[in-house]
């Protein structure tokens, strides 16, 4: 991997999204008052960094491959991205209806047929009818393979167009969309719900995206004065640190001053930027880290090998010791990371490796 500490990023993704849901769901009321355990009562900013993440390796890995085959890239890459995601997400979607909520098959006829036609064709993310039925987690990944679709027939462009000309651009698209959802869904008991669902789609995460794709636009450049602070060196490394942790710390502010900030218009269409900004600068850090993740960051290292599965893995887990009611709080935490990492280590080993090194 060209940029091997990009994995520790993806463990501590995943390692907010999992505590996120485990403090929602169990109950754990140690990590609802301090201001330390702040990312993790908000842990839903971990799809936010896969976000950034995303924009960023999946725009170098599609240029790349069209620079080998301008024709046929477009099918290549597809092909490339549905053998990484679509097996082990069609084994937990499963697992997920048989074993945690099986009522789904219950309902009418329509309706189910509903909910696996729009999951299987990933577009289940843009209803509010279907968003989070089977495996709630999964709505991300079909924002993913929206995503892939939206940049194999724009990325040439947006590389031409340059990285400065190409964030400002994605950044105004999103805030345009994320201002209309604050103006045009009503008030009520579900407005919270509803701004959730469709601000988080596309277009109104291209600001995410956005930041990683200015930075593969960088990186693909490889001159200019931007590009010299993204080569691995100590000095840009500490850098971009401290630019993270100041834009970091400015959207923990932000969060501790409007806790709930669905219900403030200019937190839904601003916010998400200040955090992507914070998250790409980590990117940054990572890339221009001349440390390459060996020794004691191997296990973090690892976590975010296996991130995929933990993270469509931990959900139906966590659900089912929630069954239990006697397992809450800290102990809920190590059994529903236990199962996750055994099961996303398994699911790796056992049927992920074989399909992402399968011969092409």
């Amino acid at each position: 991997m060209l940029y091997p500490l990009i994995d520790i990023l993806r463990a501590a993704a995943v390692s907010l999204v999992v505590v996120y849901h485990v403090v929602g769901l169990g109950e754990w009321t140690l990590l609802t008052a301090s201001i330390w355990t702040l990312p993790f009562r908000h842990g839903w900013m971990g799809v936010d960094l896969f976000l950034v993440i995303s924009g960023f390796v999946v725009t170098l890995s599609a240029v790349r491959l069209q620079e080998k085959s301008a024709h046929g890239f477009r099918w290549q890459f597809m092909q490339r991205r549905l053998r990484r995601l679509m097996p082990l997400y069609a084994l937990t979607c499963t697992a997920y209806v048989f074993m945690v909520r099986p009522e789904i098959l219950m309902r009418p006829g329509l309706e189910v047929l509903l909910q696996v036609t729009s999951h299987a064709l990933f577009l289940q993310n843009l209803s509010h009818l279907t968003h989070g039925v089977i495996n709630g987690v999964t709505w991300s990944l079909a924002l993913e393979m929206q995503f892939y679709l939206a940049l194999i027939f724009a990325v040439r462009w947006l590389i031409k167009l340059g990285a400065g000309k190409t964030l400002l651009l994605l950044i105004a698209v999103s805030w345009a969309w994320r201002y209309g959802a604050s103006c045009f869904i009503g008030s009520g008991p579900d407005r919270e719900h509803m701004l959730v669902v469709y601000t988080t789609q596309l277009p109104g995460t291209l600001d995410a995206f956005g930041f990683g794709i200015a930075l593969a636009a960088v990186v693909l450049r490889g001159q200019g004065f931007w590009a010299q602070r993204l080569t691995p060196d100590w000095s840009n490394c500490l850098g971009w640190l401290a630019v993270a942790a100041g834009m970091l710390c400015v959207a923990g502010y932000l969060l501790i001053t409007y806790d709930n900030y669905w219900t403030h218009a200019v937190m839904v269409i601003f916010f998400r930027t200040i955090l992507a900004a914070g998250f790409a600068a980590a990117l940054c850090v990572a890339v221009t880290c001349p440390l390459r993740g060996s020794g004691v960051l191997r296990p973090i290292r690892y976590l975010g090998q296996i991130s995929y599965g933990i993270y469509l893995w931990h959900f139906p887990v966590l659900l089912a010791l929630l069954a239990l009611p006697s397992l809450r709080g800290g102990n809920l935490l190590i059994a529903v990371c236990t199962g996750t990492v055994l099961l996303a280590s398994l699911s790796w080993h056992l049927m992920e490796k074989h399909w992402v090194h399968a011969p092409r």
